[in-house]
C-alpha cells in the first residue's frame, strides 16, 4: 500500500515537472515572437546640433546663404568648440561678399584648425585688403606641401609683383613657366613685371614668345 502510494506521489511530481517545463517554453517562444514583431530601438539618435549642422551645409550648397548663417549662428553658440563648422560658416560669408566678416571669424581661430583650402581664401581675402605680410606665409607655407600648384603660385607671384618685390615675383614666375612653358597668359604678366623691374630687353624677349 505504502509503495503504491510513493509511486502515485511520484508520477505526479513528474507530472507537474512535464507540465511547467511546456508551460515555460511556451512562454519564452512567445517572448520570442513578440520581439520579433516589435520595431528596433536601438538606433544611434542623431542630437540636434548635428541635424542643424547639416542643415546649414545643405542650404549654403543651395546657395541659400542668409538662411545658412542663421544656422550656422545658432549651432556655434550652442558648440563653439566646433572648429569646422566656423570654418564652413566663414566660406558662406566669402561666398556672399562679406569679405571682412569671413576673415574675422577665421582669426579667432587657431590656425591649426583650418584646412589648406580656407588657408588660400584668407590669403586672397589678405591680397584683395593689401595686407600683403599676412598672406605671404600662407601661400608659401601651402606651396611647400603642393610645389606643383601653378594657380596658388600664380597668385603669390602677382601678389609679390603689386608689393613690389619684382625680383621675387619673376622668381616665381620663372618657377611657374619651367612647369608650363605655353601657357600665353602668365608668360605676358611675366613679362609686366619685368617691365616694371627695369628689364627691358627681357621683357621683349618674352612678349615675342607670346605672338605669332
Amino acid at each position: 500500500m505504502k509503495k503504491n502510494i510513493i509511486l502515485s506521489v511520484f508520477f505526479i511530481l513528474v507530472f507537474f515537472f512535464i507540465a511547467e517545463m511546456y508551460v515555460s517554453r511556451q512562454v519564452l517562444a512567445e517572448e520570442e515572437r513578440t520581439q520579433t514583431l516589435k520595431p528596433k530601438t536601438d538606433i544611434q539618435e542623431i542630437p540636434d546640433w548635428q541635424a542643424r549642422w547639416e542643415l546649414a551645409k545643405v542650404l549654403s550648397y543651395a546657395k541659400r546663404y542668409d538662411e545658412s548663417l542663421v544656422e550656422y549662428k545658432k549651432l556655434i553658440k550652442e558648440k563653439p568648440e566646433l572648429y569646422q563648422a566656423k570654418v564652413e560658416m566663414a566660406n558662406v560669408l566669402f561666398w556672399q561678399g562679406k569679405r571682412t566678416d569671413a576673415i574675422t571669424l577665421l582669426e579667432q581661430m587657431p590656425l591649426r584648425s583650418i584646412d589648406e583650402n580656407t588657408k588660400i581664401v584668407m590669403s586672397d581675402i589678405y591680397v584683395s585688403q593689401k595686407e600683403y605680410k599676412k598672406a605671404e606665409p600662407l601661400y608659401r607655407t601651402y606651396l611647400e606641401k603642393h610645389p606643383g600648384d601653378q594657380k596658388v603660385r600664380f597668385k603669390l607671384a602677382q601678389m609679390l609683383s603689386w608689393d613690389k618685390r619684382y625680383n621675387d615675383s619673376i622668381s616665381e614666375y620663372k618657377t611657374i613657366l619651367n612647369a608650363i612653358p605655353d601657357d600665353i597668359q602668365v608668360r605676358r604678366r611675366y613679362a609686366y613685371v619685368l617691365i616694371w623691374a627695369g628689364k627691358n630687353k627681357e621683357a621683349i624677349e618674352e612678349l615675342r614668345k607670346t605672338l605669332k
